[in-house]
């Protein structure tokens, strides 16, 4: 088999300007935010992202100025508020956004992973958004006789990232029981390349114990790093809830530019690694407050 365990360095360099990135996201959950931030460390640029529901990565990478376009269906931070960054570069024409249904987005990022043309939903028929996208999406007539369904046109990334509660060092991923959302199902199919970090890497024995947890195998996955606390300061059921006092810390800092120019230096840019990182927000004491009672097997 072959080992895909590698260094965040040298698998976000397999990410190139240009390229379109799928997210792991949904709001204050689960997203892969320790290679957004070594995305953002490399300075990639004129990324284009897809997202089911982003949050603060989305807003940190709009911040940054990575990405100039986003296919998706909604971006909040819920309870703290407007991605703040990320409105104003909507805005100001620095982003552009083609604003999708989720039943649209899985169809189209399906497609792709069965290596289909398309997949039809009726998800959106009656809205604005067919209007909106012709290019993507086209009412076809059922030729069964049915009602007429929408063909969403194929959305193969070039890159997804997600984060994983653990895998091994060939790239076989194991996820703990939890709310498994769509992206975690579809994106990483959809995509040419896969990058994953993982809170442990463990031996393949070990996951052979559990085999109905792993959700990729090893020839799926292009490159596994081990980043304990990952998805810091978004939330990785069961291991630890999202990091409030980071959040409202962020809020606060994104409705101004210098400020956010400035909280990103210091929080994104300036630790160099992970164990940098996490002294940085709080080191033990931080992580003591937002861990779970539930323990990963």
């Amino acid at each position: 088999m072959q080992e895909k365990l590698t260094t965040p360095e040298a698998a976000l360099a397999m990410v190139s300007n240009g390229d379109i990135v799928a997210l792991q996201n949904m709001a204050t959950q689960a997203a892969p935010m320790a290679l957004v931030r070594e995305l953002i460390r490399q300075k990639k640029r004129e990324l284009g992202l897809v997202v089911l529901v982003g949050g603060i990565a989305v807003d940190w990478l709009a911040a940054s100025g990575s990405i100039n376009r986003l296919i998706g269906a909604a971006v909040t931070m819920e309870q703290f508020g407007l991605c703040q960054q990320y409105r104003r570069a909507v805005e100001q024409g620095r982003i552009r956004v083609e604003e999708i249904s989720e039943s649209v987005l899985n169809a189209r990022l399906g497609a792709a992973a069965r290596n289909l043309p398309f997949l039809p939903t009726r998800g959106a028929i009656g809205t604005d958004l067919i209007r909106h996208d012709p290019d993507n999406l086209k009412l076809l007539d059922d030729p069964f006789g049915g009602l007429p369904v929408l063909a969403c046109r194929a959305l193969a990334p070039d890159v997804a990232l997600i984060h994983a509660h653990r895998a091994d060092r060939y790239g076989n991923i194991q996820y703990e029981p939890t709310a498994m959302w769509p992206d975690i199902a579809i994106m990483p199919k959809a995509a040419r390349c896969v990058i994953v970090s993982a809170e442990k890497i463990v031996a393949t024995e070990a996951l052979r114990q559990q085999p109905e947890k792993t959700i990729l195998p090893g020839f799926m996955v292009d490159a596994v790093v081990e980043v304990p606390y990952g998805a810091h300061p978004t939330s990785f059921f069961p291991a630890y809830r999202y990091d409030d006092e980071l959040h409202a810390d962020w809020t606060a800092a994104a409705r101004d530019d210098a400020a956010s120019a400035a909280w990103l230096a210091r929080y994104v840019l300036a630790p160099a690694n992970q164990r940098q990182y996490l002294a940085t927000v709080g080191g033990a004491g931080m992580c003591d407050r937002i861990r779970l009672t539930e323990k990963m097997a």
